[in-house]
């Protein structure tokens, strides 16, 4: 007995819906952006040289997610996020900040959360470039956790060595567009503001190929040094008044940094721990 194409299409179950994309929170960029915003099971590259705006454009992604109640995992790789620009997410819901002790082990964060199937959002910051082997599997597992990954990188490079990413370059704006980045900063110092300045975003895959330019009113994200552990200044100048010479001057000694795993751990939720012990047991 055989059956014909449009018999067998019946008899098989209608695709599941695909599930709404995920707003940068820039209308004018989700106006050229397939699907209104950047695609979930999805890679998606945001990529430009240093102090080119792709930590703002990431963060303005991220609070577009909070704003829709869904759960984000950002992964600072270099550990060089400043806390200043994200405290204000504290209270959401569905916020973790991921900062692995090693750059080379933030790829494998990444793996575990999308494996917990519980964000919507996962961003990963600052990691090396990604193989294609390594950007396949991350992609597969975004797919199966209808999830849309996030991956920032320098403009030398992509982010990743994925050919059917989602990319957007991020530069700054020219001092004859609008108004001058150095006027924005200088305004911001006499004021004491959130810094601004103007940013644009060109669309090279996944939706039309145009320019956009960000709104001044983006506040700019900013980043610290790196450093390799937080050092621990409790009790620091409590010590008798002749024990040290830094006491004696007056100077508080530097402390020595922690050492590796001497942080109190904070108990992962339920779907991350499950993730771990299969991510475990599979080898």
């Amino acid at each position: 007995m055989s059956l014909s194409l449009a018999e067998l299409v019946r008899l098989l179950p209608p695709p599941a819906p695909a599930a709404p994309a995920i707003p940068t929170g820039i209308a004018a960029l989700d106006a050229v952006l397939q699907g209104a915003g950047l695609p979930r099971g999805r890679l998606t590259e945001i990529v430009g040289g240093t102090g080119s705006g792709k930590t703002t454009l990431a963060r303005a992604v991220v609070e577009a997610t909070v704003a829709d109640h869904g759960w984000v995992a950002y992964v600072d790789a270099q550990r060089t996020l400043d806390a200043r620009d994200w405290v204000h997410l504290g209270d959401a819901e569905g916020v973790w900040m991921i900062r692995p002790h090693d750059a080379t082990r933030a790829a494998w964060c990444t793996d575990v959360l999308l494996r917990s199937g519980a964000f919507a959002l996962v961003v990963l910051d600052g990691a090396p470039t990604l193989t294609k082997s390594a950007a396949v599997r991350l992609t597969r597992l975004a797919r199966d956790s209808g999830a849309a990954l996030v991956i920032l990188g320098d403009r030398a490079g992509a982010a990743s060595q994925l050919g059917g990413a989602v990319r957007l370059v991020v530069e700054r704006a020219t001092p004859g567009s609008r108004r001058s980045p150095r006027s924005e900063e200088r305004q911001e110092g006499s004021s004491g503001e959130s810094p601004t300045r103007t940013i644009t975003v060109r669309v090279e895959k996944g939706g039309t190929l145009r320019t956009v330019e960000v709104s001044c009113a983006v506040a700019v994200a900013r980043r610290l040094c790196a450093h390799p552990e937080v050092p621990d200044r409790r009790g620091v100048a409590r010590g008798p008044a002749g024990g040290s010479r830094h006491a004696r001057s007056g100077r508080a000694a530097s402390p020595p940094p922690l050492p590796a795993g001497s942080l109190a751990p904070v108990e992962p939720p339920r779907e991350l721990r499950t993730a771990v012990e299969r991510a475990r047991a599979l080898g």
